[in-house]
């Protein structure tokens, strides 16, 4: 049965009309187009409001994990063990920040810390990890679940390793010399986007894929005005993302 025009969804960041009618996320950003509580049973939804209530990361992986086995091939499940990456590691007893998901996007930022196997592995993670690949399947548009995912964890990676470090957001016992967030981080933030462009160990879909998300979740997470990171970007002669 043919599907008017005026009949598909259109996304609701970038406004563009989809190709289909049943797709899940949007075909050009990678936005969802329905929200998470209507894609789920109400039992599942229940379970996953424990999940978000439970702070103790060892425990909130032992509950997904008999999460998986109650409701098998549940994408917003299998999400969250995604997300939550190695966090359950974590020892009282040392203090290591790459067991945050999010983290590997230090490969970018301080490439020069990790030795040439650990960047590969992180590339790897970041791209082609099982649970990525798990999720990427079960959502039906891998493609566009890829996107979702890379601009969800650069958020977090701006949110965290970026705003919230003192010595990128330049700030002193608590206070900010700069409270333009989208001033003072536009640098690192425009450098970590010209060594993604530079990167040749990985295929340039996945680098523009890459670019165009730490460039959204940035203007995402800092306000959205875009002025200081475009002139950095211009500067290093790297192309400006549309802006959606």
């Amino acid at each position: 049965m043919m599907v008017r025009k005026e009949e598909l969804p259109v996304c609701p960041r970038c406004h563009k009309t989809m190709p289909s009618a049943d797709a899940a996320f949007c075909a050009y950003c990678g936005a969802p187009l329905h929200a998470k509580a209507d894609a789920v049973l109400p039992e599942v939804r229940d379970f996953l409001k424990k999940v978000e209530k439970q702070q103790d990361p060892a425990k909130k992986h032992a509950l997904l994990l008999e999460g998986q086995k109650k409701f098998p091939d549940c994408l917003p499940i299998e999400e969250e063990l995604l997300f939550l990456g190695r966090l359950h590691e974590r020892s009282p007893k040392k203090l290591d920040f790459s067991i945050i998901k999010c983290h590997l996007w230090h490969l970018y930022l301080t490439p020069g810390d990790f030795s040439e196997e650990k960047r590969q592995e992180m590339r790897s993670e970041l791209l082609s990890h099982p649970q990525l690949k798990r999720c990427m399947e079960l959502s039906g548009e891998p493609e566009q679940y890829l996107r979702r995912y890379l601009e969800r964890l650069a958020a977090e990676f701006v949110t965290v390793f970026l705003k919230g470090s003192s010595y990128y957001s330049r700030s002193f016992m608590g206070i900010r010399l700069d409270s333009r967030m989208e001033k003072v981080l536009a640098e690192p933030l425009a450098q970590m986007m010209s060594r993604i462009r530079s990167d040749e160990e990985i295929d340039e879909e996945h680098r523009s894929m890459m670019y165009d998300a730490l460039y959204r979740a940035f203007l995402s997470e800092t306000g959205g005005n875009a002025r200081w990171v475009d002139e950095e970007l211009e500067e290093m002669g790297c192309p400006v993302p549309v802006k959606l």
